[in-house]
């Protein structure tokens, strides 16, 4: 391996999970969007756009779902967009083009194709359906094939910390953009299950929850520290952990594992005692400030 391509590898997995996040929201909040009045889209469409981390100024403030979504999914100007971030995970991946695997290099272009073909020019309709969640199957394949054609050595291990970072941030900044300190209405029920669904989460907390009430100390407290679901805070910080210890044998990353330790503290600390809303919002806002330093540390010690 050839130590600078390995911020390639790190970005080209975090922006591989910037798209997801970005298309699974599109197709999660797309069905409910269509049947949300503007004002609860309008409502809902901030929370996105403080979840998504999206400060751009060209930004469709006050506009409707099919220019919201366009913006979210299609636009070339939004740096943040899925089509965006597979560019640049595709631009990355070129660099890769000897040490990556045949068939992650197909699915990663497939998936970029793909989006890219669609003629949407300026808003999103209900029939690009289809084609987010077929863009979406791909990148999961993407994941699914990393286990099977990867060893578990430094390679294997920039490409893991690189996704579980951005997710561990995404679902940290997308639970703070709901805290109802943050908000000045009450998401509906049928917006608590498109956030649930954006996080691949719906069919697991229907399973082990239920669905008969859902409030955001109740979800937040699962996504947290739900043992079972491997997409969970704590898992994914567990797995961070994990994989410094393979990076750590070839470059010196001690802050930022150090970093890592202290928020996997922080986190289960938290969970372990009767945490108020206010707290929470901290910690979440916490764990994005960690992710980032964590983030910083790791380029100056690939640079």
């Amino acid at each position: 391996m050839i130590d600078h391509r390995v911020e390639n590898i790190y970005w080209m997995a975090r922006y591989m999970e910037r798209a997801l996040f970005s298309l699974n929201i599109g197709k999660s909040y797309l069905g409910y969007g269509l049947e949300a009045s503007q004002e609860k889209w309008g409502y809902c469409w901030q929370r996105i756009k403080k979840g998504m981390r999206i400060f751009s100024a060209s930004d469709p403030t006050h506009s409707s779902l099919p220019m919201s979504l366009f913006f979210l999914l299609f636009d070339c100007e939004n740096p943040l967009s899925a089509l965006s971030s597979l560019f640049s995970a595709r631009e990355n991946a070129k660099i890769l083009r000897d040490i990556l695997p045949v068939a992650l290099w197909e699915q990663l272009n497939e998936a970029y194709f793909l989006l890219s073909s669609t003629t949407v020019t300026s808003s999103l309709q209900p029939s690009h359906y289809p084609l987010i969640t077929t863009t979406i199957e791909k990148m999961l394949l993407f994941d699914q094939l990393e286990s099977y054609l990867f060893e578990e050595d430094e390679l294997w291990a920039w490409l893991k910390v690189g996704e579980y970072i951005e997710k561990i941030g995404n679902f940290a900044a997308f639970l703070f953009a709901y805290d109802p300190t943050e908000n000045k209405d009450n998401p509906s029920f049928e917006e608590w299950e498109a956030f649930l669904n954006s996080l691949f989460l719906l069919d697991l907390f229907r399973k082990k929850v239920g669905l008969a009430s859902l409030s955001f100390d109740q979800i937040a407290s699962f996504i947290l520290i739900a043992n079972r679901y491997p997409y969970s805070i704590l898992s994914q910080l567990e797995k961070l952990i994990g994989c410094f210890g393979i990076v750590s044998q070839v470059w010196t990353i001690d802050i930022a594992q150090s970093t890592a330790k202290e928020l996997l503290d922080n986190v289960v600390d938290s969970c372990q005692k009767e945490v108020s809303s206010e707290n929470k919002k901290k910690l979440f806002l916490e764990i994005q400030i960690a992710c980032n330093s964590i983030h910083q540390h790791l380029l100056s010690a690939i640079g």
